[in-house]
């Protein structure tokens, strides 16, 4: 049932640009970007349970990977961004191979720090090498993109992507090999799951999923700066949303990406001082109430429905 209900949603995200204004679309393209980035790093953290504080170091280098193809080669900006992914991906393999092997905190301080160094040596980058790339503090400009239509399409993609992603974990010998990992990896790796393996599988496949996100939202607004695209708050965010929409669920990003968004919007234009504080506030609540998301509440909703019936 949550299936049909997942494709006719779909249905109507993919016709929405036809009936409705350029605000509307620009807010749904954000909720979209968010939900997948976040159900990227739910994909490694809920499945697999490997808190990863670092998945913006792919998120930054989409970003300039996807401009410097376009300034320097000339390339379209969907094969930019779609090379942006590839080079995500042959980094993460090369990161992940001896970093996934950490445990618990050490595996989450260690993919924090990265993400840090990145971020430096992305500011420092010009000036080191003497390769004009990321623009220093400067940063990097872009020609401005045609229209918003586009970046709604593209993100809408990226996002449904991530979640047809989950939904075939939730059910697949993959994914029961991630939760196994996720409950007890030493008792997972002793019954033959190849813990490393698999982690790293999804670890790789996240990152591309960041980059190309990450090398749209750049091209998107025209202009990308180390110090933004390389930002801490992007992972804490994407974090939040995979918790406030339920860790470890298809939909729980998308659910909290949507929320988090939506009551920004709502409240940032009505208490333009304090309306941090309010969210701040929200979410405390959700996290006290709701420990397992929104999601959650939804599930008990309907099973409640369900047996009132």
């Amino acid at each position: 049932m949550t299936r049909w209900i997942a494709l006719l949603a779909l249905g109507v995200l993919l016709l929405l640009p036809i009936g409705v204004g350029p605000y509307p679309i620009r807010v749904a393209t954000v909720i979209f970007m968010w939900a997948a980035l976040a159900g990227s790093w739910n994909l490694l953290a809920g499945y697999a349970g490997a808190v990863d504080l670092g998945p913006v170091v792919y998120h930054g280098i989409g970003a300039f990977v996807t401009a410097a193809l376009m300034l320097k080669l000339g390339l379209p900006f969907l094969v930019s961004a779609g090379l942006a992914g590839v080079v995500a991906m042959v980094i993460a393999y090369a990161v992940g191979t001896p970093t996934l092997r950490l445990r618990g905190a050490y595996f989450a301080i260690g993919t924090l720090a990265l993400a840090e160094s990145a971020k430096q040596l992305a500011l420092a980058w010009d000036r080191l090498t003497r390769i004009p790339l990321t623009g220093g503090s400067a940063g990097v400009s872009l020609p401005l993109s045609a229209g918003y239509v586009l970046f709604y399409y593209v993100m809408l993609v990226l996002m449904a992507a991530v979640t047809a992603a989950a939904l075939w974990l939730r059910g697949s010998k993959f994914g029961y090999g991630l939760r196994a990992i996720a409950e007890n990896d030493r008792l997972a790796e002793a019954s033959g799951v190849n813990i490393h393996c698999l982690k790293r599988r999804v670890y790789v496949a996240s990152a591309c999923v960041i980059a190309v996100t990450g090398g749209t939202a750049g091209y998107w607004l025209s202009y990308i700066n180390a110090a933004d695209v390389f930002s801490a708050s992007i992972t804490f965010q994407m974090v939040v949303m995979t918790l406030l929409g339920g860790l470890g669920t298809p939909f729980g990003p998308v659910v909290g990406a949507a929320f988090l968004t939506l009551i920004s919007e709502f409240l940032g234009t009505r208490f333009v001082y304090h309306y941090l504080i309010a969210i701040g506030v929200i979410i405390v609540a959700i996290s006290l109430f709701a420990p397992g998301g929104l999601t959650s509440i939804f599930a008990l909703v309907r099973r409640r429905t369900e047996a009132t019936a």
